[in-house]
């Protein structure tokens, strides 16, 4: 079956990924974005000069990103994108694997009482650093098919494949949360936190200890990581594929295969790809004209959904400033990850915060402003600075930062609805920039020039989001779609008949590539003979 009517809901790095691929397989492709712009959280902006990137700092590779763009031949020049890690006034550069050798020592001069610890935390780091090492080294075959290329299949993907399903057996078998696993090394709660509080909450282990090895896996597109989704939108629209933009779909009909916009207009199809929050998906869904049985699986499968608990959010400012990228890269390569302080958030981010929202409506401002300040002192930041990564990306003399810290986007929903909103924004950037510009940056804030910030409640309001959550589902629990490469061809099939999901929120954890393996693996699947099981 070829030549087959395609749409796909969700204009993201997932949805134009699958829309390259079926472009290119020879069908009728219409995208539906319900914003002015494609990329979803990937993308870039401007100001005064000075561009930002709003989503991603950088993009890992993992074997998929580069194959991708050398699959669908898009020329999109990259450079690499290095990392540094601080904790208080001991920062580690990421420029080869031997960082990992600083980062521990870093952690026994800060935490000499639990040197011991360390060492065991060293040997699971190194072990997960092995794992990420196996994982990335080959293209993924789901985007570069070793069937197709014996040079590959013989000389690299075959002498491969023993160390790779022993690493997936130990992901796959191992299933601790980094919290978990800690809990395990040490009883020293703040040693915990340094290691893994710039991670969501409940992060497989085999993830986070190995992410070290993923530092050296980023690239960064010149001209921001918005170019990314610009260049797919462009491959879809050269080879024939339509994107319509400020579409927003209110309803579907699965069994007369149509949707229907917030504008009255029907738009028919042989497959459907939704690229979005699966709760829109089952929110907007008729299944009244489908079979009984099917109806049923349908019902459980939306209630599966609504009913699980989305993933956390950040908070993010973007500053202008009147100072050198020089001074700057004294201090951190153009991706940092900084913490001003060693003791941790420990209850702050958990039972605190539980009671904040618990008791929200009674709760005073000095009662929210105490722990916000807190939070803010004690939490990790993730730091980019464009300019380092690109030249052109910022006036000459000057910089760019974009500072990005995670919060439970539930809080800001709740001060939206009480009215304190505009108070938590403003108090949130004053802690962040406070805390910084006491700890790394002094005198950051005589210099800067202007500053723009974005709460969860802008992805809520953009992207339709719940919580604001930017990888789908929470960590927390068990997430309601596949959480193991075992599994990752059932993430792109439903319940529903012709319809297909891929994005953050058909795999957990996710990320820009998983974005693109699910938006590839979808695009094969609704290619298929049968695919409307």
């Amino acid at each position: 079956m070829s030549g087959m009517r395609m749409v796909i809901v969700g204009g993201g790095v997932s949805g134009l990924t699958a829309g390259a691929y079926l472009v290119r397989s020879g069908h009728e492709v219409l995208i539906l974005e319900k914003t002015s712009r494609c990329g979803g959280l990937v993308s870039s902006f401007q100001k005064e000069g000075f561009v930002f990137d709003t989503g991603p700092r950088a993009f890992g590779n993992a074997g998929i990103l580069v194959p991708m763009l050398d699959d669908l031949k898009i020329r999109l020049p990259l450079v690499k994108g290095p990392v540094s890690t601080g904790i208080k006034d001991e920062i580690v550069h990421y420029d080869d694997r031997g960082a990992v050798r600083d980062y521990i020592a870093s952690l026994k001069r800060l935490f000499p009482e639990s040197r011991e610890d360390v060492g065991k935390i060293e040997k699971n780091i190194i072990e997960y650093c092995s794992v990420a090492s196996v994982m990335n080294r080959v293209p993924n075959p789901f985007i570069k098919n070793p069937l197709r290329d014996l040079r590959f299949l013989f000389r690299e993907f075959l002498p491969w494949l023993p160390s790779f399903l022993r690493a997936l057996a130990k992901t796959s078998l191992r299933k601790r949360t980094v919290e978990e696993a800690l809990d395990a090394l040490t009883d020293n709660s703040s040693l915990k936190d340094m290691v893994c509080q710039h991670f969501f909450k409940g992060t497989p282990a085999s993830f986070a200890l190995g992410y070290f090895e993923n530092y050296l896996d980023y690239q960064y597109p010149l001209g921001g990581t918005g170019a990314l989704p610009r260049a797919l939108e462009e491959k879809i629209v050269s080879g024939g594929g339509v994107i319509v933009k400020e579409r927003e779909v209110v309803k579907i009909f699965p069994a007369e295969r149509k949707l229907v916009d917030r504008h009255g207009e029907e738009y028919p199809y042989d497959r459907l790809l939704w690229a979005a929050d699966l709760r829109s998906l089952y929110r907007r869904l008729d299944g009244s004209s489908l079979a009984p049985r099917v109806f049923r699986s349908v019902e459980r499968e939306g209630r599966r959904y609504l009913s699980a608990l989305p993933g956390e959010s950040a908070f993010t400012i973007f500053l202008g400033v009147d100072e050198s990228p020089g001074y700057f890269a004294k201090i951190s390569r153009g991706h940092f990850i900084y913490t001003p302080r060693s003791d941790g958030l420990g209850g702050l981010h958990r039972s605190r915060l539980e009671d904040l929202k618990k008791n929200f409506p009674r709760v005073s401002q000095r009662e929210l402003l105490d722990w916000l300040r807190d939070f803010c002192e004690r939490n990790s930041y993730e730091i980019s600075i464009p300019v380092l990564k690109d030249r052109s990306l910022a006036p000459p003399g000057k910089t760019g930062l974009v500072i990005s810290v995670l919060c439970d986007g539930g809080l800001f929903a709740m001060a939206e609805r009480a009215g304190r909103l505009d108070e938590l924004r403003e108090k949130t950037r004053d802690f962040m920039l406070d805390a910084l510009e006491r700890s790394v940056y002094p005198g950051l804030g005589r210099k800067i020039l202007f500053v723009e910030s974005a709460a969860p409640v802008t992805l809520m309001r953009m992207f339709n989001t719940a919580n604001g959550a930017i990888t789908g589902w929470s960590l927390e629990g068990k997430p309601p779609v596949p959480s193991s490469l075992t599994g990752i061809t059932a993430a792109v099939k439903t319940a529903v008949p012709g319809v297909f999901k891929s994005g953050q929120w058909s795999y957990s954890p996710a990320g820009v590539p998983i974005a693109i393996l699910t938006g590839r693996i979808a695009a094969t699947a609704m290619g298929r003979n049968g695919a409307s099981w």
